[in-house]
């Protein structure tokens, strides 16, 4: 019998175990840990027929759609009896209030930067919100939308904690005489990475010490921005790096002196995770799950999403401050103490503990 059964009801198809693995990697990693404390169950919706067992941590997947994964769902319940249930992503909180009601079990859902509050089956879930005992946001500023709209009645009900972490960890870096800075993300829309290219654009009419690389999964409006760039002829300050291996990432950051994001919106923020790891001093958007996963750190710079000159002036500051060994010992260090997988594993577990 586990302790704490996690659902992921999204259906997902994978070439094979170690896309799986690599792509699952930084959810996983905490729940490992979690499961030192406490036996837990990993349940999938994929085409790879998973059944791993072991002592503390299993995974077994099925693959269906939404309805028939959640019959075998509850079967899977009713045979292995978990003491408590989380479910990821707020979409499915009809699956979770059903669970809840139907096996009365602690049930939580865990917010992954979704809008549901914006969609008109959304008012079922003040319905479902009777029969789940709690939901983790990555801060609660993510969660007000929710309770503004009565979709979640209590506030008690919002605990903080990361989405994810990483592995990823603080190596020897190689000092240059350029401070190194570096964007991670889609070209889209909602990255805002024109903010930042009007903002450097700024910086080097007055200093030439820098050097953004910007990798990307995504091209959206990779022409556009490669315009800008040749128009305002800021080949010498900016590369276009195009898309990096996951492999690579923790190279990449460990040999980078700034972590810039204008994103508009996130609701995980796992770029910044992964920055803040490898002890890379933030200069991002002062949006609600960046402040929260930030909150309490010492070496850091935000602005708003949209203001170039603010985020130009917090460039120009930072170009000046020696980021020594000591500044990037202090980030990683913050991410230990807050979004490590000990760390998340750590406050699941003593939440848990309120609920039996």
């Amino acid at each position: 019998m586990s302790s704490i059964l996690y659902i992921n009801f999204f259906r997902c198809t994978y070439d094979n175990r170690e896309a799986f693995d690599l792509q699952q990697r930084n959810i996983i990693l905490y729940k490992k840990e979690l499961a030192k404390l406490q036996a837990v169950s990993y349940l999938v919706n994929n085409n790879l027929n998973i059944n791993d067992i072991n002592n503390r941590f299993n995974i077994k997947s099925f693959h269906s759609n939404r309805m028939f994964f959640l019959i075998k769902t509850l079967f899977y319940i009713k045979k292995t009896k978990p003491q408590h249930v989380i479910i990821h992503g707020l979409d499915y909180f009809l699956e979770a209030g059903l669970i809840g009601f139907l096996f009365k079990l602690p049930v939580f859902l865990q917010h992954h930067a979704e809008k549901t509050y914006l969609r008109k089956k959304s008012i079922l879930m003040s319905v479902a919100d009777n029969y789940i005992s709690a939901y983790f946001f990555n801060g609660k500023e993510l969660a007000k939308p929710y309770l503004e709209n009565k979709l979640i009645k209590a506030e008690l009900k919002i605990i903080e904690i990361p989405e994810a972490t990483t592995p990823f960890t603080l190596k020897v870096k190689h000092t240059t005489s350029t401070k190194r800075l570096v964007c991670i993300g889609r070209l889209n829309e909602n990255k805002n990475t024109i903010t930042i290219l009007k903002a450097i654009n700024l910086v080097k009419e007055s200093r030439q010490d820098f050097h953004l690389s910007i990798f990307y999964g995504t091209s959206e409006l990779e022409h556009e921005l490669k315009t800008y760039v040749d128009v305002n002829e800021l080949h010498q300050f900016v590369s276009f790096k195009g898309t990096i291996r996951n492999q690579e990432i923790e190279s990449v950051l460990n040999q980078s002196d700034v972590f810039v994001s204008a994103s508009l919106y996130e609701g995980s923020g796992f770029s910044l995770i992964e920055a803040m790891a490898c002890g890379v001093y933030p200069i991002v958007s002062n949006i609600p799950a960046f402040q929260y996963l930030i909150n309490g750190l010492e070496f850091k710079n935000q602005f708003e999403p949209t203001n170039e000159k603010e985020l130009a002036e917090k460039l120009h500051a930072v170009l000046d401050i020696d980021l020594n060994l000591h500044v990037r010992q202090s980030i990683n260090l913050h991410f230990k103490k807050t979004s490590s997988a000990v760390a998340i594993a750590e406050k699941i577990n003593a939440i848990l503990t309120l609920f039996k």
